[in-house]
């Protein structure tokens, strides 16, 4: 049966604002993206589809940003380093009594707050619930970006965009080409939905050998044997904060897997699903791990976290080839640690491995490095338009280091700053000088050659 398609009418839609530089998108590649153009003195607006800034460390409970810096020789740079060492003189270890792996993990509630302040401290103009899927365009320019509003729609005028929506949103309503998941299946990764629980006798699991990471130990055991009842059959799973109160600020492990993340569909299977594995680790943990005989479920993330969906085509696609031969860039933004994390894209874990039959898994190694370079972030197709975070132009393998949360701030960062470069020198992205461009982002704290 073909697609019935229905014709809208001509509308009438009022611009609410105009800005200079407009940052579609609240995570960690949007928070780079508009301070970084904010600290250049251009007008810069923020939206965000939900009540909340953060992207998936406050929407999808992923607290723990960079553990695979944990005892390596690799330094944090740029917006990332300083959003965290801000936030800790603030909060500290976020409650955390955790001491068996004491990489710093963020509180996503102490965060939704810290982030507000942060960014109307930097002047960034801040949108919640705008939600964007549609532009305004005229041949290859982006006039305005419509966001959707419980008064309608509602359309923002700007002279540069920065897509940090993860999705490729504004780029994909632009009319910019992508590619999608693994060639020639098209398959993502799968998407996971965190959840939170309260109640764990934190005494009694932390005197287990091990301690918290104890349970992780007796469920793969479990898995292996048929014994849990879960039926997603992922091996392992990442544990959160444990604090005095007796939370467990998450527990990474319920996978869905061969969904679509930019389809309705998709996405409605990947809650109610994920839902359902929710409830069995969790009767699982109540029954079977001791300490936790009296937890409830305290929260379930709000939403679901994916780890790869849209990514544009740019004018240059970093390989992972690149990555392997450690490829110099005139045009590099950032340099980041080598490593690959994707997880298996089918759900088959039969051969045992711990990431799945077909997944790849490269852990992190001191001095091994890669550089991503500007014209990764610039699409083809449309002039005022630049991308940043995991959206951007690369193949599959290599997206899977670039979806890291600081990488995606780092991106940002970059995509900000030549957005506000572009404005100032009257030019178009791709065209900045990009000595002025490394020299901003040297000033702003990023590690460049």
């Amino acid at each position: 049966m073909s697609q019935q398609i229905i014709k809208i009418p001509q509308r009438e839609i009022p611009v609410k604002t105009e800005t200079d530089v407009l940052v579609v998108g609240g995570g960690p590649a949007g928070i780079g993206a508009a301070v970084a153009a904010a600290r250049q003195g251009v007008r810069v607006m923020l939206l965000e589809k939900r009540a909340f800034l953060g992207g998936n460390i406050t929407a999808s409970y992923v607290e723990t940003c960079n553990h695979f810096y944990f005892k390596t020789t690799f330094e944090e740079d740029g917006l990332y380093r300083e959003m965290k060492d801000r936030y800790v003189s603030h909060y500290g270890r976020s409650d955390d009594t955790r001491e068996d792996f004491p990489a710093h993990r963020f509180s996503s509630e102490y965060l939704k707050v810290f982030l507000d302040h942060f960014l109307e401290k930097e002047g960034v103009d801040v949108k919640l619930h705008a939600f964007v899927n549609e532009v305004i365009q005229t041949e290859n320019k982006i006039d305005c970006v419509v966001i959707q509003t419980k008064k309608g729609p509602l359309a923002v005028r700007a002279k540069m965009i920065v897509d940090a929506t993860g999705d490729g949103d504004v780029a994909y309503s632009a009319g910019v080409p992508f590619d999608q998941g693994k060639a020639g299946s098209g398959l993502c990764q799968p998407g996971t939905l965190n959840f939170r629980i309260a109640g764990v006798d934190v005494e009694k699991v932390q005197s287990q050998p091990g301690g918290l990471n104890s349970i992780n130990k007796r469920f793969r055991q479990d898995q292996l044997a048929g014994k849990t009842g879960v039926s997603c059959t992922r091996q392992g799973m990442a544990l959160g904060r444990l604090t005095s109160a007796g939370q467990l600020s998450y527990l990474n492990f319920c996978d869905v897997y061969m969904i679509d993340p930019t389809d309705i569909d998709g996405q409605t299977k990947g809650e109610v699903d994920g839902r359902k594995i929710v409830m069995e680790l969790f009767e699982y943990l109540k029954t079977n791990i001791e300490g936790m005989e009296n937890i409830e479920l305290a929260s379930i993330a709000p939403e679901m976290g994916y780890r790869d969906s849209r990514r544009i085509k740019g004018h240059y696609t970093l390989t992972t080839d690149d990555i392997e031969s450690a490829r110099t860039f005139n045009d590099v933004i950032a340099v980041y640690p080598r490593f690959y994390d994707m997880l298996a894209l089918d759900g088959d874990w039969s051969k045992g491995r711990a990431y799945g039959s077909d997944a790849v898994y490269t852990p992190l190694k001191n001095g091994v490095s890669y550089q991503i370079p500007y014209r990764s972030l610039i699409p083809v197709v449309v002039e005022n338009l630049l991308v940043a975070g995991r959206c951007i132009s690369s193949d599959h393998v290599a997206e899977s280091t670039l979806r890291a949360i600081s990488a995606c701030m780092l991106t940002g960062q970059a995509a900000g700053s030549g957005a506000a470069l572009a404005i100032q020198t009257d030019a178009k992205p791709a065209e900045v000088e990009m000595a002025a461009l490394q020299g901003i982002l040297k000033k702003q704290g990023v590690l460049l050659p």
